[in-house]
């Protein structure tokens, strides 16, 4: 103590005119400071050693892993602790450029190899040729999905997909169950376009024949009164109201503007919807798929059983409807134009409208960050997408920034605001359990087969029940969240049945390690990885520190904290002890609310 006295002295003695000085003893600085100690301590088994260095360095606080953590669990499908560890060391701006560079992970590639080893399990074991189907089908792109995200580096990108993949919706229910690589093609062109710009990302979503056969503009031919043919609407209605401006004119907050009645201005009508479905005829399959001994042209027509599923749909002019088109606002598409030539003037149209900013920044910060965003914070990134800073519209790299950077993302001031944050939607629980505990793969294979989880949880990529995606952006569950006027969006898929099907997943993840499996080989199972996790078991509050840090970002509340430290604190056997900890922690509001 007479040490820290004079030290005291001696820094109140120094002239302090120029500036003050912030810094304190523990505060990370230990320049021309030496600490002795008797002894330095290292637990049984541990890594990690208590130095008397570290009342200096503050090597020893959590903060900055508790930040790093909560970040990636909103900019990544789920990480480890490696990674954890890794980001805590970096400006979160630095993590996310290091992350633009990175190639795509793809998950098409995968399924022609999945197919065959899959299809030769069938005939080892037995089965009929005639039994099996005869190309990649929904069960072989879960495999992939699932390949990619447990494997992959490129976490932001894949993050970034899966949320426009909520936005853009196809699914494999009803007609696209049997056209997996298919599907996976049109995954992959959302990753790609995850770093681009909005205007190529809504092209290449209209020209991919899995959207043609999902909304139905695949084949869609022009006018021909006389048989009662008109251009099928479907596709010119949800490109306006679920894939670029909605249906009222918004402010840049994401408020609607009002006419001078006090009412809501819609963005469109029906006259507008058959404008727009005349820009979307005459598309049709770019390629055919190959079949023995014969060759079979693209052409206007041919279904879905022919043409090739994976590549762009292209334009058939003699079936594009002739003539101007009459768009929003007074635009005017002229005559004489090719059928494509119509595609991009309608799309860079929607493209400019006033809306897109603030209406695909607010769905994407729901998705990544919070369900109630502040007009501000919409306005911000709204602002981010109207300009990149460079003069460029649509930057998709400026908008991901703006909506993980912006103080209201970083901040925790809102910790205990009840109407802040949002529930992890059943898929983000899955991924981000599986990426942090880890599974023992011997031959290196994380397939797992999705269908159950979507059954029995409420979720699973690309099987979402309609165009409208699982949950809408703006459903209100009834109770003190949607009376107090705000939105929930995930709630929509939270019931009786998924909550308590989540909750018996948790007990095969954590409880018999069961964390993926296959349903073409159910012994085919990867195991949950405890290894990392056991050498911290002996003591209960380490353990839960630790697992604070890799499974609630810091959050887990002192009364759940106390609730799990009481059950789990006599046991002896320390595997169960983990078992059981993760379990009770996973089911726990703190693991399922992310803040």
């Amino acid at each position: 103590m007479r040490i820290l006295f004079l030290l005291f002295l001696f820094i109140n003695s120094i002239p302090l005119s120029a500036q003050t000085y912030r810094d304190y003893i523990g505060g990370g600085h230990d320049r021309k400071i030496t600490v002795t100690t008797s002894s330095d301590f290292k637990p049984d088994g541990w890594e990690q050693v208590a130095k008397g260095s570290n009342t200096l360095t503050i090597s020893g606080l959590t903060g900055k892993l508790i930040d790093a953590g909560r970040f990636l669990a909103q900019a990544t499908m789920g990480v480890d602790r490696t990674i954890i560890d890794s980001v805590a060391k970096l400006n979160f701006g630095e993590w996310i450029d290091q992350q633009f560079v990175l190639p795509p992970t793809y998950v098409r590639p995968l399924i022609q190899g999945i197919y065959d080893t899959t299809y030769q399990r069938h005939l080892a074991a037995g089965g009929d040729t005639l039994d099996y189907p005869e190309r990649p089908t929904n069960e072989h792109f879960d495999y992939a999905w699932w390949q990619v995200n447990m494997t992959n580096d490129d976490l932001l990108r894949q993050r970034v997909a899966f949320a426009l993949s909520e936005i853009f919706v196809i699914s494999f229910n009803p007609d696209l169950e049997d056209y997996g690589e298919g599907v996976a093609s049109y995954y992959d062109m959302l990753a790609e376009n995850a770093f681009g710009n909005f205007e190529d990302l809504l092209i290449d979503v209209s020209l991919h024949p899995c959207m043609g056969v999902y909304l139905t503009h695949l084949n869609n031919p022009k006018s021909n009164p006389s048989r009662f043919i008109h251009p099928d609407e479907n596709y010119a209605r949800e490109m306006m109201q679920l894939f670029t401006i909605g249906l009222y004119e918004l402010n840049q907050d994401g408020t609607r503007r009002q006419d001078n009645k006090g009412k809501d201005i819609p963005t469109y009508d029906n006259d507008d919807i058959e404008e727009f479905a005349k820009i979307f005829t005459g598309l049709g399959g770019g390629a055919t798929v190959q079949l023995p001994d014969t060759i079979i042209e693209p052409a206007f027509g041919r279904g879905i059983a022919v043409i090739d599923m994976a590549e762009p749909m292209v334009m058939y002019d003699e079936y594009h409807e002739p003539g101007a088109k009459f768009l929003l606002n007074g635009f005017v598409v002229p005559a004489g134009q090719t059928g494509m030539e119509d595609v991009n003037a309608a799309i860079k149209h929607l493209f400019n409208h006033q809306n897109v900013g603030p209406f695909i920044g607010q769905q994407l910060i729901q998705r990544l960050i919070k369900s109630n965003p502040s007009p501000a914070y919409v306005s911000r990134v709204a602002a981010a997408f109207n300009d990149n800073g460079s003069g460029v519209r649509g930057d998709m790299k400026a908008v991901i920034k703006a909506v993980l950077l912006d103080e209201e993302a970083r901040s925790c001031k809102w910790y205990n605001d009840p109407v802040q944050g949002k529930l992890k939607e059943p898929i983000i629980r899955y991924t981000h359990f599986a990426r942090a505990v880890g599974g023992f793969s011997g031959d290196g294979k994380f397939w797992n087969y999705g269908f159950d989880y979507n059954d029995d949880a409420g979720q699973h990529p690309m099987y979402s029940p309609s165009v409208f995606n699982f949950y809408w952006p703006d459903f209100q569950p009834i109770g003190p969240i949607g009376g107090q006027g705000y939105f929930a969006p995930e709630f929509q898929v939270y019931n009786s049945r998924t909550s308590i099907g989540f909750v018996n997943f948790v007990n095969e993840w954590a409880v018999n390690e069961t964390l993926l499996w296959t349903r073409e080989n159910p012994e085919s199972v990867v195991f949950t990885n405890y290894d990392d996790i056991l050498m911290y078991a002996e003591d209960t509050e380490t353990l839960i520190n630790d697992l604070d840090i890799l499974l609630t970002n810091g959050m887990l509340k002192d009364d759940t904290r106390q609730i799990i430290t009481t059950i789990v604190d006599p046991m002896e056997d320390v595997m169960e002890k983990v078992k059981l900890t993760i379990y009770l922690m996973v089911i726990s509001a703190d693991y399922n609310i992310l803040k």
